[in-house]
């Protein structure tokens, strides 16, 4: 296979989403958050692993020490950020035909162009392949002319304002449909055939004209920082993007793949839902009714668990947070456990995604019942929504989070995305009401773009 040339330089401060907006018409990647000790913005493909199956994350795993191999970094220092690959998949092993054809079951992607930040700290990546029998010199040449010229035309582009639709349309789902499916899963519940299960409905939304997708990333980066914020489009023009504050796992403090000591590793539980008060009182008191609600501290306590049992083998040391808190977001909180700890020395990142995919707070318990139940019930292809995205790079050290609070967006249309967990005391219209808060999370951000 052909060697991958790898040229990184320091960069000036420049907005990723202003990166993402620039490559209008390319194929676009993207993951940032205050949490996330990097941020990623790429344009176009240099090079791609996909894989299908059950096992299609770890096997994107076993690819990562080989396809690392094939990048030369020519211009390498401690100072500079190691290669980075964006990717993830979908929910299911197997995605049917029509809105997500673009979208590979698995994936991982080295952008042509990326845009990193470090900390405070910015970079500007290309990856370059070898033709042929062409020299290193050659090739590293071609790196260096390819970045300045790219880099003189993003310094000189002025970019249009962000394309806005000043109308917007929605189409619920049929709500007799969704309650149907609700009661229907609260009777396999109670009759003991499965705990839980997340059932998610679309919401279709039609605007006047289309939406620029990085401003909207731009608008909820301000509005909520601390959620991880994401952009994948493998064909230009149909794109997948949201906002989620779940997140998988972030693996870091790696010294090789799979790292030869034991790596630090994060995740957390998040499930249980209420709305934020109008005033500060009621939001408290609201965030206290989570916190004691029976109902929520039993779905948030199938996650938990769910968790501790898939993590055990992979780890020599697991922390479990003794009792769930608050994440409060702009127009929702949830129930929040955080777990740390260290992997076995053999273990990488998409091991973990492997083992967590999919967690009860976006499937169910047991997981296979569950999903058998949602592709039965739920009468749409989830595709990339509640799937694992994120990166890794060449030491191992990645970020992986939870796609929900998402949506598909093409030319002037989106479909936007919103989950809940059944239990056997479920209320159909309490679960109505929770999805279109987690749906609003985005409707709004939407609607704020055009103020």
């Amino acid at each position: 296979m052909n060697r991958i040339v790898n040229y990184t330089i320091p960069y000036q401060p420049y907005p990723l989403t202003e990166f993402l907006r620039f490559g209008s018409g390319m194929e676009r990647f993207y993951f940032e958050s205050s949490q996330s000790p990097a941020a990623i913005a790429g344009l176009g493909i240099a090079a791609q692993i996909s894989r299908n199956g059950a096992n299609r994350f770890a096997n994107l795993g076993y690819t990562l020490r080989e396809f690392f191999q094939r990048i030369l970094c020519v211009n390498e220092s401690n100072s500079m950020p190691r290669p980075i690959l964006l990717g993830g998949g979908a929910f299911f092993d197997h995605t049917e035909p029509g809105l997500w054809d673009s979208f590979p079951s698995a994936s991982l992607i080295l952008p042509r162009y990326a845009l990193i930040r470090v900390g405070a700290e910015y970079f500007f990546s290309v990856n370059q392949l070898s033709a042929g029998n062409e020299s290193l010199a050659n090739t590293s040449h071609r790196a260096r002319i390819e970045a300045e010229n790219f880099i003189t035309q993003l310094e000189a582009a002025v970019l249009p304002p962000p394309s806005i639709p000043d109308e917007i349309t929605s189409i619920e789902t049929s709500r007799a449909d969704w309650q149907n499916a609700i009661l229907q899963s609260i009777e396999m519940i109670r009759q003991g055939r499965l705990k839980k299960v997340v059932m998610a409905r679309p919401v279709h939304v039609n605007g006047n004209r289309p939406l620029d997708v990085p401003a909207l990333l731009e608008n909820l980066g301000e509005s909520s920082p601390s959620c991880f914020r994401f952009l994948f489009e493998f064909a230009p023009g149909t794109t997948f993007a949201g906002a989620t504050p779940e997140r998988l796992v972030s693996v870091l403090e790696s010294d090789g793949l799979p790292p030869k000591s034991g790596a630090k590793f994060t995740t957390a539980a998040v499930a249980g839902s209420i709305r934020r008060g109008e005033f500060p009182g009621e939001d408290e008191s609201l965030g206290q009714q989570l916190l004691t609600s029976a109902k929520d501290q039993s779905e948030h306590a199938f996650v938990v668990n769910e968790i501790r049992e898939k993590m055990s083998p992979l780890v020599e040391i697991l922390n479990v947070d003794s009792t769930p808190k608050l994440l409060r977001l702009p127009n929702i909180q949830h129930l929040r456990t955080d777990i740390t700890g260290t992997l076995h020395p053999d273990q990488s990142i998409l091991n973990i995604v492997a083992a967590l995919h999919p967690t009860p707070a976006v499937g169910g318990v047991p997981g296979e019942a569950a999903l058998r139940l949602i592709r039965k019930l739920e009468g749409f292809e989830r595709g990339w929504y509640a799937g694992p995205v994120g990166w890794v790079d060449s030491n191992g050290n990645g970020d992986f989070i939870v796609a929900i609070r998402s949506g598909l967006f093409h030319d002037n249309a989106a479909t936007l995305f919103g989950g809940a967990g059944i239990v056997a005391d479920s209320d159909p219209q309490k679960e109505w009401d929770e999805t279109g808060l987690k749906i609003r999370f985005l409707l709004n951000a939407m609607q704020s773009e055009m103020a």
